[in-house]
């Protein structure tokens, strides 16, 4: 249908001169535009928007806060507004979005997270959204802290331990800067409680482009470093305090930071990568520490809401 709403007031606003003439904007990876959906009426009150890994994940956690926040019944399962899309899901309960980074076919890290962070960030902006923060909730390895523990990132470097995120365009490459909201960072980490079986630490995050080799790993298709190299410089990482390695934080935080939204990211480990490199197989150990980056961000928005964010 054609929406009515497309001229109303904006909200959110972006570093984009380009977005004032783009009345049609077709937000492809998310099946729907400016004049297929009333973006306004759908996301206009959005507060929170929080990312995650896998599609059933952020299905899961749009129930459980949901279910926090007195926006959904026992039994009622949030629909996927991004239906017509085969390549990501957008979930919404009350003021909070929940959607995955990783696309369904394929897709993992930083350029899977960028396309829908772009989407929604122009989503919001057209529904005339307003003091939004983003968080990511994620896992990842650990760096001498134990396995199920929750980092809170204040800060974060890339592969090559500097703190800028590269973009190419036109051919050159564009150096962000990965910039961490100290004070969000802290109100998220104060959240926890001493009767939580689990630490919530502030740490440093390394941001890698690879799984294997790129975060010094012997155990990839091809190597080129040996088991001494890895220790070496996971040492190096351990002295320099990085408490976590994953794959997204250092785009989030740069294109967060060039769009002027607050932004955060939580993530569980799976592992200490300084004792091993097996993630444990019990399935029922690994959906309970999944959980619990949620539930010290559901604590967040609560409180945040409370407070009359």
């Amino acid at each position: 249908m054609e929406n009515a709403n497309r001229d109303s007031q904006i909200g959110m606003q972006l570093p984009n001169p380009h977005l004032a003439n783009m009345t049609k904007d077709n937000l492809y990876h998310l099946g729907m535009s400016r004049t297929s959906h009333d973006l306004p009426a759908l996301f206009g009150d959005v507060k929170f928007v929080c990312l995650g890994g896998s599609a059933r994940r952020m299905e899961n956690f749009a129930y459980f806060i949901g279910q926090e926040l007195g926006v959904l019944s026992t039994n009622e399962r949030p629909p996927n507004l991004a239906s017509n899309s085969e390549r990501f899901v957008l979930y919404k309960a009350g003021p909070v979005l929940s959607a995955n980074v990783c696309i369904y076919e394929h897709g993992i890290g930083v350029p899977s997270m960028l396309v829908v962070l772009h989407e929604i960030l122009k989503m919001l902006h057209y529904a005339g959204s307003s003091e939004v923060t983003f968080i990511r909730i994620g896992t990842c390895g650990g760096i001498g802290v134990p396995p199920g523990s929750v980092i809170v990132s204040n800060a974060a470097v890339n592969g090559k331990l500097e703190h800028t995120y590269e973009t190419v365009v036109l051919g050159k490459g564009i150096q962000r800067p990965i910039n961490v909201d100290q004070e969000l960072a802290s109100e998220i980490h104060s959240c926890s409680r001493t009767e939580d079986p689990f630490s919530v630490i502030l740490g440093k995050t390394y941001c890698t482009d690879d799984f294997f080799e790129g975060q010094a790993r012997t155990g990839g298709a091809v190597c080129d470093i040996n088991d001494g190299d890895e220790h070496r410089f996971l040492k190096q990482l351990d002295s320099e305090g990085v408490k976590n390695i994953e794959m997204e934080s250092a785009g989030f935080f740069a294109l967060c930071h060039k769009a002027g939204v607050k932004c955060g990211v939580v993530c569980v480990t799976f592992i200490d990568r300084l004792s091993t490199e097996d993630v444990p197989t019990d399935t029922d150990i690994l959906s309970e520490w999944t959980q619990r980056p949620q539930i010290l961000v559901a604590r967040f928005i609560k409180k945040q809401l409370t407070n009359g964010v």
